[in-house]
């Protein structure tokens, strides 16, 4: 079987057997190499480039995931549990500080949870139950951020968990290439998010006049971004 043609459209339910050291062992290899990949380059970047870096073979990359909607949907589930802890760690200071929100900010940033919610463009499939529940946990604990972050007075009242999730969706992959010679540019990241917690600290210097994101808005943007 080549590796260009994977043999199934889901991965191997990872229950089903357990595996063996060596074989999780890659798997986490692949998963930590994928991760970094996808936050230099975007999801757009190739399983060989994931492959290239790892220095694992693409049949070995493919014997776990059998697609590359399979490992960006295991990637996402990941970055997401892992901002879901640093929301459930802020959330549990009293009272909210502005330092814990913004830490959680730089957090996501720096996991490029701004890539949440990835799908291979064009994909034929929801994605799977896993990915949908760990979103919709993550989008209610933001929620319970940004209420906390206001009720402190820090943050400003009329933004929404919604409008940050937006924000950090605007922050670029860490190294896009530049198309004439291909080499990596500089990853302008933080002083992005520098401006944005700018205007998001209370209390606001320009009035916001367009109403603000709900959930809808927010998945009828990733499904036209990024076919989900």
């Amino acid at each position: 079987m080549s590796p260009s043609t994977p043999p199934s459209d889901q991965p191997r339910p990872a229950g089903d057997r357990p595996l063996r050291a060596d074989a999780r062992q890659n798997v986490e290899q692949i998963l930590d190499v994928a991760q970094a990949v996808f936050a230099d380059l975007g999801y757009q970047a190739s399983i060989a480039e994931v492959a290239r870096r790892s220095g694992l073979g693409m049949g070995t990359i493919y014997r776990h995931f059998p697609n590359k909607t399979a490992l960006v949907e295991r990637i996402a589930i990941k970055v997401m549990r892992e901002s879901l802890t640093e929301v459930r760690d802020a959330l549990a200071a009293q009272p909210l500080s502005w330092p814990a929100f913004a830490n959680v900010v730089r957090h996501m940033t720096h996991l490029r949870s701004s890539q949440l919610f990835p799908v291979s463009r064009g994909r034929a499939k929801q994605p799977g139950p896993e990915l949908a529940a760990i979103r919709t946990e993550l989008l209610r604990a933001l929620e319970d951020l940004v209420a906390g972050a206001q009720q402190a007075g820090v943050l400003r009242g009329d933004v929404n968990a919604y409008d940050v999730v937006l924000m950090l969706n605007s922050i670029p992959p860490r190294h896009l290439p530049d198309p004439d010679t291909g080499e990596a540019v500089a990853d302008l990241a933080d002083r992005h998010i520098g401006v944005l917690l700018d205007g998001l600290r209370a209390p606001g210097c320009e009035p916001l006049t367009e109403p603000a994101p709900g959930r809808r808005e927010v998945d009828q943007f990733f499904r036209a971004a990024h076919g989900l």
